[in-house]
């Protein structure tokens, strides 16, 4: 089978294609685009295997022979749903696949946050020893503290897990219908937003990225939280609203943010969250953990399988 990677960020793909696939890679411009040069190869692809590129008309118009879109994870809004379905391309994602990673990362945020870990271990590397104690007098046991979970589905229902453990109390909000039974057993509660917000010591958006969501976190909704609340994202860029999130670090509305996504990826230079001390960045990594892209990259390729070679009908369809 012939598969096209639509892929920016692993420089080790030729090492890790499986021996059954005829591959080639396409990479979109920083407009989304693709060149010339690109699409004329991709006349006889069968699949699409894709990253965070952009599957358009553009795209769609040049693989006459496509017959599967598989994206390596959970989000999808890189995809044109209606483009695929009008050419009867099933569009798949790949559901739940990565929620333990992601929730890990989530609950170390929580913990990092909490401990005042980066300057104790800035301190501590510096010798500065009387400094790194100092931090004792802010941080803070998060036994008793409130999680207010945005989002309670595969992810946020997975980190809720996490917290209870730590004996947290836990708030969620989703508009769909969520594991009633699951929640009851953590003892989390269901609330409107305004009050997860406003009630919640950390708040954590397990969201994915769709027309409620984008900028759902912006400056009014920060500044329903608590002065020492801390906000948590590894959902996806466009969540929230980075201007705004600066801002509310800066002047003291919330006490700190620790966040995964970005509305724009890789992160530039400018993007306002950068240099702010009590933010703590990481690059897109929740959910990319070795055992987790190994398990992603598997079923991936199991997916496509099943409808190429054996006509089965693929798993996890998002455009019909």
């Amino acid at each position: 089978m012939k598969i096209a990677y639509l892929l920016k960020v692993r420089p080790d793909l030729e090492d890790i294609i499986p021996d059954d696939v005829e591959a080639l890679r396409i990479q979109a411009g920083d407009d989304g685009l693709y060149s010339d040069e690109d699409l004329v190869k991709l006349q006889d692809v069968e699949a699409f295997v894709i990253g965070m590129e952009p599957v358009n008309e553009q795209i769609l118009a040049a693989a006459p022979r496509l017959r599967i879109v598989q994206r390596l994870g959970v989000g999808y809004e890189t995809l044109d749903l209606e483009a695929t379905a009008r050419r009867n391309i099933p569009a798949c994602n790949i559901e739940g696949v990565n929620k333990e990673a992601v929730a890990e990362h989530a609950m170390m945020f929580i913990l990092v946050l909490a401990k005042q870990f980066v300057p104790a271990q800035a301190y501590t590397q510096a010798a500065d020893w009387l400094s790194a104690r100092r931090l004792t007098l802010s941080s803070f046991e998060i036994k008793g503290k409130t999680l207010g979970i945005i989002g309670f589905g595969n992810t946020g229902s997975s980190l809720a897990k996490r917290a209870h453990a730590f004996e947290m109390d836990i708030l969620y909000n989703d508009l769909r219908e969520v594991n009633a039974d699951l929640a009851s057993q953590l003892g989390a509660r269901s609330v409107d937003k305004a009050v997860l917000l406003a009630e919640s010591d950390f708040v954590s958006i397990s969201t994915d990225l769709n027309e409620c969501s984008r900028g759902m976190i912006d400056a009014a909704a920060l500044a329903k939280m608590q002065p020492h609340a801390s906000l948590v994202c590894c959902a996806r860029g466009g969540v929230v609203d980075e201007l705004a999130l600066a801002a509310a670090l800066t002047d003291g509305t919330i006490a700190a943010a620790a966040v995964d996504v970005f509305e724009t990826e890789p992160i530039r230079p400018d993007n306002p969250l950068i240099g702010i001390d009590n933010c703590l960045l990481t690059s897109h990594v929740a959910g990319v953990a070795s055992d987790t892209t190994a398990r992603t990259w598997a079923w991936a390729h199991d997916n496509v399988r099943a409808f190429l070679l054996r006509g089965e009908r693929p798993r996890w369809i998002r455009n019909g």
